[in-house]
């Protein structure tokens, strides 16, 4: 397709059907610059197949490979640096697949209190909080406190979504209808 003026690799990645059809789904998404043309790829791969690298034909395959290799555990034939990209190399799974626990997971919440301090220490640190809703109120350095913001929100209708811009109230006016 780099032939036909595909010049550029958008995107790549898989889609886990291992349960259903015994491997994955993977799809390459083309742009021609030059036509104004897009076109997507698709083909399926067995969970133990080896799926052959473009990053000869395009250059941005390189990380999009490593991270579908860390991510979903599709294996990369010709890869010239297929290691994980995002997970530690240590890592048992891969966290896109289906069957990955989306919480339980042991060696999640031990991982880094294992990796620092050792197993043994487990009791006097703790696990690691792993649940992506928890609100820490007392967390001043990333976020601000829950519930303690300087000024109050105005609101385009009841219950209705927050101004994107900050207007100052007398320089405000009602819209009847969109523009």
């Amino acid at each position: 397709l780099k032939g036909f003026g595909y010049e550029q690799l958008c995107e790549l990645a898989a889609i886990d059907y291992i349960a259903q059809k015994g491997g994955y789904e993977v799809f390459y998404q083309l742009l021609s610059v030059c036509k104004n043309r897009r076109t997507r790829v698709k083909c399926f791969v067995k969970k133990d197949e080896m799926l052959k690298s473009v990053c000869e034909l395009y250059k941005s395959a390189n990380w999009a490979e490593r991270e579908m290799y860390d991510l979903s555990g599709v294996l990369i034939k010709d890869h010239p640096n297929l290691k994980r990209l995002i997970m530690p190399d240590d890592w048992h799974s891969h966290p896109l697949l289906k069957s990955y626990p989306l919480v339980g997971d042991e060696a999640a919440k031990w991982y880094e209190v294992d990796k620092i301090f050792g197993s043994e220490f487990r009791e006097q640190i703790g696990e690691e909080n792993r649940d992506p809703a928890f609100v820490d109120g007392k967390d001043t350095f990333g976020f601000s406190r829950v519930f303690d913001e300087n000024e109050d929100y105005e609101y385009q209708e009841e219950g209705g979504v927050r101004f994107v811009k900050k207007a100052k109230f007398n320089q405000s006016q009602i819209v009847k209808e969109r523009p």
